[in-house]
């Protein structure tokens, strides 16, 4: 008789009646990350207890496994209130493109259209943009209103030929005018900003402009990520260095690939680490092999090591632990501290990693005297 999975009765565990159980339950799913999804997803999701099905939703986003978005959309048809108020806490945590599909494909049906329109305005994710486009074609006129203004929302460049299309609509007529007002702003606006870098050539002062023009970027959102996306190829080192640093802090995966690119490659060493700097604020794994490549440089070493240690998935450092060993032990305090840092989440992973002797290590090996008397080796 096969053994049943230990992480199969965590997920019951979600609703035991003893706390110290629930809580048990909610770390140790935490700790096995896609393992706890899949067994969220087959068992929590579509068990007949309407509470287990709420608190494996908010596992789920707590977990933030996007591979969980669509199965947690498809709930918001769920029969109890609770599921349904869980879920829309849960989706902007594991929604992706699919789930986002799905999600506008709810404004056609009239028992869903009114939540998946408030979890749409809620979410603003750009990946949104492309299905709230085409749902602005339907024949249904409430469904292609409610699409309209949650594609108002989100104040995306890249949907101006939609919005221009829209206007053949006498109903979108009045959304589709102040969106492109608002686009067409925007812009003006982002480069208004950036130029206030261009004819600054103290060096002091084009440093407390920077940080000042990237405030200020960071602060306009999402809606500003096409142009910086743009302005990363700029002429001017230090534009580029603006837009990398509010790219990381807007923390739209749009940027990731962008990023690794210049992290790579840009001319400018000081825009290379800004980048690395920018991918921490992800903690995505696509990062790896770049941020692997950057700590072999000293100039990018210790931006590259703070972003490592803020990988979310640490099962992709495994293959580089001879490496973070020797950061531990690295010259550079704070590198020594983030390598210990991330041996010690390593060692949790898996039990056995072998960390390298370090010499200010306080607690001395001993061994004891012929009369049993310990001594300092």
């Amino acid at each position: 008789m096969a053994k049943k999975d230990r992480t199969e009765d965590l997920v019951q565990d979600l609703i035991h009646e003893e706390d110290w159980k629930r809580m048990n339950a909610t770390a140790e799913l935490l700790k096995r990350g896609p393992e706890a999804v899949r067994h969220l997803i087959a068992k929590g999701l579509s068990d007949g207890n309407a509470r287990l099905r709420t608190e494996a939703v908010k596992m789920l986003g707590r977990i933030k496994d996007r591979t969980a978005g669509l199965p947690v959309v498809q709930l918001l048809k769920d029969p109890d209130p609770e599921v349904r108020e869980a879920v829309t806490e849960a989706v902007g945590h594991v929604a992706d493109i699919a789930a986002l599909r799905a999600l506008v494909q709810l404004l056609e049906d009239k028992a869903t259209r009114d939540v998946a329109s408030e979890v749409l305005g809620r979410l603003k994710d750009p990946a949104a943009m492309e299905p709230l486009v085409a749902m602005m074609k339907s024949q249904d006129p409430m469904a292609r209103r409610m699409a309209a203004e949650a594609l108002e929302q989100l104040a995306d460049p890249r949907s101006v030929d939609a919005w221009v299309e829209a206007m053949a609509h006498p109903d979108l007529l009045d959304i589709a005018s102040r969106s492109l007002k608002r686009i067409s702003d925007l812009r003006d606006r982002i480069a208004e900003i950036l130029d206030r870098l261009r004819d600054i050539e103290d060096t002091v002062a084009l440093e407390e402009a920077r940080i000042g023009v990237s405030m200020d970027l960071i602060a306009l959102g999402r809606p500003a990520v096409t142009e910086l996306l743009e302005a990363l190829n700029d002429e001017l080192w230090v534009v580029r260095e603006a837009a990398a640093q509010a790219l990381g802090i807007i923390g739209d995966l749009r940027a990731v690939d962008l990023l690794l690119q210049k992290a790579k490659a840009d001319r400018d060493r000081g825009v290379r680490e800004s980048c690395i700097k920018a991918l921490g604020e992800f903690g995505d794994t696509r990062s790896i092999d770049v941020l692997v490549e950057a700590v072999e440089d000293r100039t990018t070493r210790l931006a590259a090591t703070e972003a490592m240690s803020k990988i979310k998935d640490i099962t992709v450092l495994l293959p580089h632990v001879k490496l973070i060993q020797t950061m531990k032990t690295d010259r550079d305090g704070l590198v020594s501290y983030l390598g210990g840092l991330m041996l010690d989440k390593l060692e949790k992973l898996t039990g056995d990693i072998q960390k390298e002797e370090d010499p200010w290590d306080e607690e001395a090996p001993v061994t004891k005297q012929p009369g049993g008397a310990p001594q300092d080796e």
